[in-house]
């Protein structure tokens, strides 16, 4: 997606931020692949929850901690009261899980 649509798929999915923190590592694209994997996630958790029937992926947003755990930026459109989320690359490859507890 980055080779594809660069800028334009950044801007439509990832904070100013977010994009910030991924353009900043010595291989960005596994970063940015990490962060979609962990919207992914989070966005499923949320629709089949059943608040919403739609989420935007710019309305998530992924920081890091001091210690440089992910955590996730409250969610305007949604009152939750734990939302956690896991992120692991190596090399290729990107994967995240998260867990939502309204």
């Amino acid at each position: 997606m980055l080779k594809k649509h660069g800028n334009r798929f950044k801007q439509k999915t990832f904070s100013p931020q977010e994009i910030a923190y991924c353009d900043t590592k010595a291989n960005p694209a596994i970063h940015y692949a990490g962060r979609f994997a962990a919207k992914e996630a989070i966005k499923k958790c949320i629709l089949s929850s059943g608040e919403l029937v739609q989420v935007d992926f710019t309305a998530i947003e992924i920081l890091n901690e001091s210690n440089g755990a992910p955590i996730v930026s409250p969610i305007e459109i949604l009152s939750f009261s734990s939302l956690k989320v896991s992120i692991s690359h190596e090399s290729d490859y990107a994967i995240a899980m998260a867990i939502l507890v309204l």
